[in-house]
């Protein structure tokens, strides 16, 4: 009777662990706005929330109205090593409005932006002067595909009017493998 109920708990220890781990582990590393301080300010820190997770605290503050003329791009660049070296990875992500990609994130990513403060809402473009909270935000794993390998990567977003670049920012995140 005792090894039969040590072999029933092992095997439900078992399925809790491989349903619980997806193997993946996705953090934040650091966030860098490199221009347009005037356009947008992104004031966003990394910090460590506990011993395996970080989250991005801090806020986007946007001082003027915006509507769907800007173009948001969004490039991929990885380092294998974590060493800084990176190289463009070849993900095509289309040039898009920003009212657009807003609207995009909402239809397709409501749940992960549901924790942002005062993020506009569906369908409102233009949209008025304000600062985006964000409180401790852990990276959402579910929407990366397993496709892309374990290392550093670099996400740059760039923000055109007229093809004049208005703002950049790059995040910094580190996919591992468990």
């Amino acid at each position: 009777m005792r090894r039969i109920i040590l072999s029933v708990s092992s095997i439900c220890f078992c399925a809790l662990y491989f349903g619980c781990v997806d193997g993946r582990r996705i953090l934040f590393e650091n966030v860098v706005q490199v221009s347009g301080f005037n356009d947008t300010l992104v004031d966003l820190r990394v910090r460590k929330f506990n011993r395996t997770m970080s989250v991005l605290n801090g806020s986007i503050v946007i001082p003027n109205w915006i509507d769907d003329i800007p173009q948001l791009s969004l490039d991929l660049f990885y380092s294998r090593l974590g060493n800084q070296q990176f190289n463009h990875y070849p993900m095509k992500f289309p040039l898009a409005g920003i009212c657009s990609f807003i609207d995009h994130m909402h239809r397709n990513y409501g749940q992960y932006i549901a924790p942002l403060k005062n993020f506009p809402a569906l369908g409102e473009c233009p949209f008025s002067p304000r600062s985006i909270n964000i409180v401790d935000f852990a990276f959402p794993e579910k929407p990366v595909p397993m496709v892309m390998p374990p290392g550093l990567w670099k996400v740059v977003i760039t923000k055109r009017m007229k093809e004049v670049e208005m703002l950049k920012f790059y995040y910094l995140i580190k996919i591992l493998d468990y």
